[in-house]
């Protein structure tokens, strides 16, 4: 047997290597846990938008050039979006203003019906003052201290810190993407390398379509249920149709999320809830979801998630008790990559005799 006869220097240059490549995948894995809902958000939207920037590179156009114009595209866009809807929230927060103190009549009143109730069937029982204890805890919640102020400050801080993050992450992954992906490919063994670019194309589409799909669904949603509404002449009817929109990206649970809030306002309002306020919601969150189920959501996510409707309930389940509405949000396209990635590894493997 040979002696060893590498110096002891050399040890110490390898173990330094060794060390130094540790702490930087270490400090990689931290840093990746500090960003990681910028760098999850800004893969999403380099789904959304890569299919847009390859489409008009195929056309003979400079990537960075699409990328830069794309930008200030949605620069300008949500500068005119944010001038018309302002105006219109800003009035429907103004109205609310005003009907506040009759919306706390009614629900002093109300608390105070059910209290008699609780009284006259439970004589012996200590009913406590439904509507101070509900005007206290409001209370609690709405009290500004120091400690809140600099609670907001550092909410407001990492909003703004991601609102900057994002923007910039998704240039670069717009740019360099394709870069970053054929690294990764580099350390696939050759053995399974046509597995692992199989893989990677079905997943990335499945996302791609998913993403897309919902957003355009979601938006159509959200557009019809507030046109719907100001037809009917429903206050508020554009944050009800933002929350109708935002919901509808819950399967099963959109409709209602958008209805619930059209229903609040009806019954608080100087009319009350009448047979014909009823029926006309009914009618718009109807047709809203038969135009978005008969046309919009074949074709906006066709079958980007083929999933069997209970697999998705449960799915939703899951994710609501795991991770609340973000589980919720965010169920689905983990089923549909985990689906994709045991179909596409049990038909290789099986194909190379491993399994």
């Amino acid at each position: 047997m040979a002696a060893d006869t590498r110096k002891p220097s050399h040890l110490v240059i390898k173990t330094f290597f060794y060390a130094l490549v540790v702490v930087g995948i270490a400090g990689i894995l931290y840093s990746f846990k500090l960003l990681f809902e910028p760098i999850i958000a800004s893969i999403l939207l380099t789904f959304l938008l890569e299919p847009i920037v390859n489409y008009f590179e195929t056309k003979g156009r400079n990537r960075l050039a699409v990328i830069v114009g794309m930008y200030v595209s949605v620069t300008l866009l949500s500068i005119a979006g944010i001038v018309f809807l302002v105006p219109l929230l800003l009035t429907e927060a103004e109205a609310f203003r005003t009907d506040l103190p009759r919306y706390q009549d009614m629900i002093r009143s109300a608390l105070e019906n059910v209290e008699a109730a609780i009284a006259a069937r439970f004589p012996a029982a200590a009913i406590p003052n439904l509507y101070e204890n509900l005007a206290t805890r409001l209370a609690a919640y709405g009290k500004i201290d120091f400690q809140s102020i600099a609670s907001y400050a550092s909410s407001v801080f990492a909003i703004l810190s991601v609102a900057v993050i994002v923007p910039i992450v998704t240039f670069f992954f717009l740019l360099d993407g394709h870069l970053i992906q054929k690294s990764l490919l580099r350390m696939v063994p050759n053995r399974y390398f046509e597995m692992f670019v199989l893989l990677f194309h079905k997943i990335t589409s499945a996302l791609q379509l998913f993403i897309r799909g919902q957003l355009i669904d979601a938006l159509a949603v959200g557009i019809m249920t507030s046109v719907g509404l100001a037809l009917i002449g429903l206050p508020y009817f554009l944050v009800i149709g933002i929350i109708a929109g935002l919901g509808n990206l819950i399967p099963y649970l959109g409709p209602i999320i958008g209805f619930i809030p059209a229903l609040f306002v009806v019954l608080v309002s100087p009319e009350g809830l009448t047979a014909w306020a009823f029926v006309k919601i009914i009618i718009v969150f109807a047709v809203v979801q038969f135009i978005e189920g008969t046309f919009i959501y074949p074709i906006a996510v066709g079958k980007s998630v083929d999933l069997h409707p209970l697999i998705v309930i449960i799915g939703i389940t899951v994710g609501s008790q795991i991770g609340g509405i973000a589980g919720m949000l965010i169920a689905i396209p983990l089923i549909s990559v985990i689906k994709v990635t045991l179909e596409v590894l049990y038909a290789n493997l099986k194909s190379y005799s491993i399994i």
